[in-house]
């Protein structure tokens, strides 16, 4: 990269940062409904509700409000939640300690199962076997979070009695109990994205076969196994691992619904409560969290396949 170029990086992800945080504050602060009438309720007396606004600081004028709310997230106050009546930094520390092993497992399941996949239908390109596999995964791909989430709870909870169906127990407990609890709704997050995985690693690996290093070595002697495990899959991994980079916010915004399906007392659930709730505090400071947390992991990313590619830190 040139000098330019490595300016521009963390300035250009500086102003999409700056950007975002004006879509949430307006997204929370300028759509019909007042925060105070929702926590009093439909019977609450006009005094009431205005004694709650001053409360809250809703007097202010937009631009002030605005601007307190990123000196206070930029010093690390996240205020108190509205509902919760307790600091928003605590509400989401105890949230995470469920949604964020979830995303990871999710994640490595995502990995562990597109890769393989991906990797079995480009050795057997053109064959039935690969027409099969890449149709069943199309199919995986379409199903919609919750309906596979509800399936799956179906079959292994309430037919099987493998899993529990809902709720989490806490790593106080245990971590297998945990575990147990987080697998079912980490399977049903992760299979939409393995699909994705396994169509891409097969792209990848396929175009990969195809380069001249490849024939190379090919006429120096490898084997065909050789080839593919040695030399081809090592290349055609370092698109994959950009996806997984791309497929983290798809998994964030996942936890949602599957939070909700399981009834997992993740950050998702949490989003979900709030946002029904009109707790701006914590839909403000959670969502500019995952945004923020998502950008970095993004930049760490390109800085790996970077580092694993240096040709792409050439290119223009």
């Amino acid at each position: 990269m040139t000098g330019m170029e490595i300016f521009r990086f963390p300035l250009e992800r500086l102003l999409l940062l700056i950007v975002a945080s004006l879509v949430i504050f307006a997204a929370m602060n300028l759509l019909p409904g007042d925060p105070a009438s929702v926590m009093l309720g439909l019977d609450a007396s006009p005094e009431s509700v205005a004694a709650l606004h001053h409360q809250l600081g809703l007097e202010a004028s937009l631009p002030a409000r605005y601007a307190h709310w990123i000196n206070a997230f930029l010093h690390g106050d996240l205020g108190r939640s509205y509902i919760y009546d307790v600091p928003v930094s605590s509400l989401i520390a105890e949230r995470l300690q469920s949604s964020l092993p979830l995303i990871l497992l999710a994640m490595l399941l995502s990995l562990g199962a597109g890769i393989p996949l991906g990797v079995m239908a480009a050795s057997n390109r053109g064959t039935l076997f690969d027409t099969g596999l890449m149709g069943t995964v199309q199919l995986f791909k379409s199903i919609p979070d919750f309906w596979l989430a509800m399936m799956m709870t179906f079959l292994f909870s309430l037919t099987l009695h493998w899993l529990p169906s809902s709720g989490f127990p806490g790593w106080r407990e245990g971590i297998l109990p945990a575990l147990r609890a987080l697998t079912l709704p980490a399977i049903a997050l992760a299979i939409p994205q393995a699909a994705i995985t396994a169509r891409f690693m097969r792209s990848s690996l396929i175009e990969t076969l195809s380069q001249d290093f490849i024939r190379t070595a090919r006429a120096q002697g490898y084997s065909r196994s050789g080839v593919l495990w040695r030399i081809a899959l090592p290349n055609a991994l370092i698109p994959v691992l950009t996806l997984a980079g791309i497929q983290l916010p798809v998994l964030v915004t996942g936890t949602i619904i599957v939070e909700s399906v399981f009834s997992l007392p993740g950050c998702g659930k949490l989003l979900l409560e709030a946002v029904n709730q009109r707790d701006i505090p914590v839909v403000q400071n959670l969502v500019m969290l995952i945004v923020t947390a998502v950008m970095i992991l993004n930049v760490l990313m390109t800085a790996l396949v970077r580092w694993l590619d240096p040709r792409l830190g050439t290119e223009s």
